[in-house]
């Protein structure tokens, strides 16, 4: 299969999407900050890829945002090697500090193809999204829909197309923010107050998910089925990684269906189940 490049951890999500075209995977570095410019020039210097699937803010599993630094070097780099990036923004618009930056879209029109959703600032169930691409490309994109499904439903559509023209996005969405940064500072706060000092999380400045890396050598896998039985779940790290193996000592928790209280009972119950799992 064509070769894709994705960030070490990536969206899960995008691998189920991607795998049944049985693609090869090659993997970018990725820092604190996100995918590594450096780490992506390496790549393309060495490979010839399909295209690179980036989440280029409060990215899913880790919640970590690119600088305007680095979302410049990437559309240097992309543009200098002539390939194409696909840029999936759907957490952007929760922001719940700091500074917007603009996508790397902005730096490299024709070698990016836009993506986001209004799963996370509407309706989840519509199952609506929508891409920015250079016109080759979204006329390739109609024709695979069709392929597909046809077409969305009308009916969501309109549904959708009312919520963004009469206004209603821009009144709610302050209104989502404050209901999440509360309970993402509840979980930080749980993080510091409960968690062994060997254990290292981000700090996102918004979004919808921490990630948590652990000692080397402890399975979150057993962590987790151990934590089920407390009535506590999260997503063991590695499957978010083309390599597994890689990610065996990660996990990605979620804060947004919670209330503050139980995010911080669960987190304490966490805490003391996964002492039950020492480094090796």
């Amino acid at each position: 299969g064509d070769l894709v490049a994705v960030e070490a951890p990536t969206y899960l999500g995008a691998l189920s999407a991607f795998n049944p075209y049985e693609p090869r995977y090659v993997t970018i570095a990725t820092d604190d900050d996100g995918l590594i410019p450096q780490a992506l020039d390496k790549v393309l210097e060495a490979h010839a890829v399909k295209f690179i699937y980036v989440v280029s803010t409060f990215q899913n599993p880790t919640g970590r945002s690119l600088s305007l630094t680095r979302r410049q070097q990437i559309a240097e780099i992309i543009q200098r090697h002539n390939v194409l990036l696909i840029e999936d923004d759907p957490y952007g618009d929760l922001r719940y500090r700091g500074e917007a930056a603009p996508p790397i879209k902005h730096f490299a029109p024709d070698n990016v193809v836009y993506v986001s959703t209004l799963s996370k600032t509407f309706a989840p169930g519509l199952r609506i999204g929508f891409c920015v691409a250079p016109q080759l490309i979204r006329e390739w994109l109609v024709v695979v829909k069709q392929g597909v499904d046809l077409h969305t439903s009308t009916f969501n559509q309109a549904l959708a197309a009312e919520y963004l023209c009469g206004g209603h996005l821009a009144h709610h969405l302050p209104h989502i923010i404050e209901l999440y940064r509360p309970k993402q500072a509840a979980m930080l706060q749980a993080l510091d107050r409960y968690f062994p000092e060997d254990y290292h999380w981000t700090q996102p400045e918004g979004g919808m998910f921490l990630w948590i890396e652990g000692p080397q050598g402890v399975d979150m896998e057993q962590v987790y089925w151990r934590a089920v039985e407390h009535k506590v779940a999260f997503v063991p790290g590695k499957f978010f990684y083309t390599n597994p193996a890689e990610g065996a000592s990660t996990m990605r928790l979620n804060f947004t269906s919670s209330d503050e209280a139980t995010i911080d009972r669960a987190v304490r119950i966490l805490a003391d189940v996964v002492r039950e799992f020492p480094k090796p």
